[in-house]
């Protein structure tokens, strides 16, 4: 089954209430269910699919293996009037990030930039989501993630050892729509493989080495990914795995080895939020940006381009198109989602 036609269009709110119970079925408490479940679902409506509910039953799975904690108590483990280091205790890592990310938030407004780090997390979802939550303050956000393991090729090598490390920006505007710009330093996601494999489709090639450092179009056989740019994206891995890893007291990914204490192996965060009206009037930031933006979508277009779009702005559309038509998920992914609900006796709305 592939393409868009083989899809099941689901209405979000519904679809919001059932993850939730999901995530209360496993022991999480409502609001934690309701902000995580919120969060994954706007992702599925921006086209994100990857990073969205697809990852659900893993989370919930995770949770009731012991792998991770569902009620946990962060620490703050160093503060200072623009920074703060925090022990997430095991949580799921969008609890830990929108803490987090508050956080910055809340030092920003008084210090007009402020980082947030996080360890002993888990995975977080799409960048883009934390970033964004400094935009309603007129601020900018930033987010990026140590990731679970060891996959992206160095510029010139034959295997996997950097991390697949998210960067993830959110800036204001006045009447466009907000920048957002959430991107891999690898040439895409893990999780979009895993979806380009769910929908029996072959990846781009120059995108993914087999387990024999070898070219691969088969997301089946993806061992090693590449750095999008060469050594440019090379390089952001280094910098991201510092910032979200090295940073957060715990070894980069390639530097992890069995010794590890697991609160440092597992995944660390980092955030920052900027208060643009510290440096310059918020009118006259977000009117600038708003002309660079038409000045960029209006620029003259190569033959058979029929629009120039700026970072988020195809997400935008996608949740737009959810938000009037429902969101398109591929029936493997539903049909994992409803075998977790009858295990957790969840009623599945769509049947």
């Amino acid at each position: 089954m592939n393409g868009q036609n083989d899809k099941i269009r689901i209405e979000s709110e519904p679809f919001r209430q059932f993850t939730s119970a999901l995530y209360q079925g496993a022991g999480v408490s409502k609001a934690d269910a309701d902000a995580v479940s919120g969060m994954q679902v706007d992702t599925d409506e921006r086209g994100v699919f990857s990073h969205g509910t697809r990852a659900l039953s893993g989370y919930v799975r995770g949770i009731l293996n012991g792998e991770i904690n569902p009620k946990p108590t962060p620490q703050v483990l160093t503060d200072a009037p623009s920074t703060a280091l925090v022990d997430a205790d095991n949580s799921l890592g969008h609890v830990a990030g929108i803490y987090a990310m508050n956080m910055a938030i809340e030092k920003a407004d008084t210090t007009g930039f402020a980082s947030v780090a996080v360890r002993n997390s888990n995975h977080y979802g799409a960048a883009a989501c934390f970033a964004m939550m400094a935009l309603p303050k007129g601020m900018i956000g930033f987010s990026t993630t140590k990731t679970g393991g060891a996959s992206v090729v160095p510029h010139g090598g034959m295997s996997g050892l950097l991390g697949n490390h998210p960067v993830g920006y959110a800036i204001p505007t006045k009447t466009e729509l907000p920048i957002v710009l959430d991107m891999a330093v690898g040439q895409i996601a893990w999780g979009h493989v895993g979806t380009y494999a769910m929908e029996g489709q072959q990846l781009p090639p120059g995108y993914v080495l087999d387990a024999e450092g070898k070219p691969t179009q088969d997301p089946r056989q993806a061992s090693g990914m590449l750095p999008f740019g060469g050594y440019k994206g090379h390089g952001l891995a280094i910098v991201m795995s510092i910032l979200s890893g090295v940073m957060t007291g715990g070894p980069a990914a390639c530097n992890r080895t069995e010794e590890t204490p697991p609160d440092l192996a597992r995944r660390g965060h980092f955030f920052f939020a900027i208060k643009v009206s510290n440096f310059c009037p918020l009118d006259e930031f977000t009117e600038a940006v708003d002309a660079e933006i038409r000045t960029v979508r209006n620029a003259p277009r190569a033959e058979g381009v029929e629009r120039i779009y700026l970072p988020g702005e195809l997400e935008w559309l996608h949740q737009q198109d959810a938000l009037r038509n429902g969101i398109p998920l591929h029936p493997t992914h539903l049909k994992s989602l409803a075998t977790l609900a009858d295990e957790l006796g969840v009623e599945v709305f769509w049947r």
